[in-house]
């Protein structure tokens, strides 16, 4: 027999509902719990790993105190969301997968999912009538009792510019001339929906949901396509490379870039990007010169654009620029370029951008030998990559953490770091397990060689998987 459906709501403020069964308590026994709920609740896919709940509930407490504190808050939660759950019984609405935390698809519902679907698919019609339903849906703060809490900034900024394209396309089709079919009411807005769509992408694609990422883009760029609008195919283009890079083949990468080159009287934002999106997949398939001087390319693209991408464009160019020279054994060359990127980095405000830079900067410390410098900015960069709900960003951080700990002699942290690495990465798979992987190894090489020869031989089998090189040098 399927539960009663749950529905959560979280525009205007946090409230549950239930249609049927035992009526749900006003008053919740724990805060922990409520906010444990509404984590998953804004989350991609309204799945999360115990570490990033845990992280988020009780940042500065010891592992096994959080431990203990998360145990205690599902219980509440639980009990909260199904009063009649009997003891040791699985629930209904929140379940576990192993060291993922999630809401069960089928059984709750969510009220920014909803509205989200319904904007996605007026934006997408065009019609005035979809187009004010879908804003009604959207009205309302994304959980205003929690006005300061910065897990719920991404998602509160996801849904303003959501508002925006739709209010913008309803204000357009309402201002539009009627055309002669009835329910014809304007011409569809198709490069808001496309716009949607990259928006969402991604989402996805820092979430590590690379499969739908893709898909998303690639119906983006044949929208695109179908407009006739070049630019804008450039710039899917080059989003599209990068996520098809990390997880399929860098062939198929350049091989998209290569279909939608600039031309003349391409902005320089556009030419910055595509020549990102070029220098990120020559990195990954190890042609690291080349990498580098796409990279420096795309600094002097962004250097010369002047719209509101600039400082991504630029922090992202300049860390590219780190990374291969770091690669292609030029170290001493690398720690200039990332100091350069962190002044755009910050500028932007994207705490998923920052957290990158960080991590380039970790990594030329490393590499000069400065390590507790690099734990420094590898602890900023694991902060920020949590806060950001980027699972295998924060699996890459916690794996290179461990291994600066073990660099320092502190074996049990490495252990501790690696280990949980490992675990954030396993639903992921390829390159993300990859170097996890390479971490734990590293750490139980001198206690366990052959298990450590081990873990070796399936890092390298996931690096290979997901066509990423930079990997498989690592495992070497």
């Amino acid at each position: 027999m399927n539960p009663p459906l749950l529905r959560i709501r979280l525009l205007g403020g946090f409230r549950l509902e239930r249609d049927g069964g035992a009526p749900l308590a006003e008053r919740w026994s724990r805060p922990s719990a409520r906010t444990l709920v509404k984590l998953l609740a804004i989350a991609p896919g309204h799945q999360l790993h115990r570490e990033q709940l845990m992280g988020a509930c009780w940042p500065h407490a010891e592992l096994p105190a959080a431990l203990r504190s998360l145990r205690v808050a599902l219980h509440a939660a639980r009990h909260a969301l199904e009063p009649e759950l009997p003891p040791r019984a699985v629930s209904s609405y929140l379940t576990g997968d192993g060291a993922l935390l999630r809401l069960a698809p089928d059984a709750v519902w969510i009220d920014i999912d909803h509205a989200g679907s319904l904007a996605r698919q007026a934006l997408a019609d065009g019609g005035a009538r979809g187009l004010a339903a879908a804003l009604e849906a959207l009205n309302g703060e994304l959980l205003p009792e929690d006005p300061y809490a910065t897990w719920a900034a991404p998602p509160r900024e996801r849904l303003r510019q959501l508002r925006d394209q739709v209010r913008g396309a309803l204000s357009r089709a309402q201002t539009a001339p009627a055309r002669g079919t009835p329910g014809e009411e304007a011409a569809p807005p198709e490069a808001d929906a496309a716009r949607v769509r990259l928006d969402w992408a991604l989402a996805l694609d820092r979430s590590g949901r690379y499969g739908e990422a893709i898909g998303v883009l690639q119906e983006a760029l044949a929208s695109y396509e179908r407009q006739g609008r070049r630019d804008a195919c450039v710039l899917a283009a080059a989003r599209l490379a990068e996520v098809l890079c990390r997880s399929r083949t860098g062939q198929e990468a350049l091989a998209v870039l290569d279909a939608h080159p600039p031309g003349p009287g391409t902005p320089d934002e556009v030419w910055a990007a595509h020549r990102m999106a070029r220098s990120a997949v020559l990195s990954y398939t190890g042609r690291y010169e080349e990498a580098l001087a796409a990279a420096r390319a795309a600094q002097r693209s962004a250097e010369a654009a002047r719209g509101p991408d600039r400082p991504v464009l630029l922090a992202r160019s300049l860390a590219q620029q780190t990374v291969c020279l770091g690669l292609s054994g030029r170290s001493g060359e690398a720690t200039g370029p990332a100091e350069r990127a962190l002044a755009p980095a910050e500028e932007s405000g994207d705490p998923a951008l920052l957290a990158t830079v960080l991590s380039v900067l970790r990594e030329s410390a490393r590499r000069a030998g400065r390590h507790r410098q690099a734990l420094e900015y590898g602890r900023r960069a694991l902060a920020l990559a949590e806060q950001a709900g980027r699972p295998t960003a924060t699996a890459f951080e916690r794996a290179n953490l461990a291994e600066l700990h073990l660099l320092l002699g502190e074996r049990d942290d490495a252990e501790r770091l690696a280990r949980a690495a490992v675990e954030l990465a396993e639903p992921f798979g390829a390159t993300a397990l990859a170097f996890a992987l390479v971490a734990l190894a590293r750490v139980r090489h001198a206690p366990d060689p052959a298990g450590s020869v081990r873990l070796l031989d399936r890092a390298e089998r996931c690096a290979e998987e997901g066509g990423h090189l930079q990997a498989i040098d690592a495992r070497r």
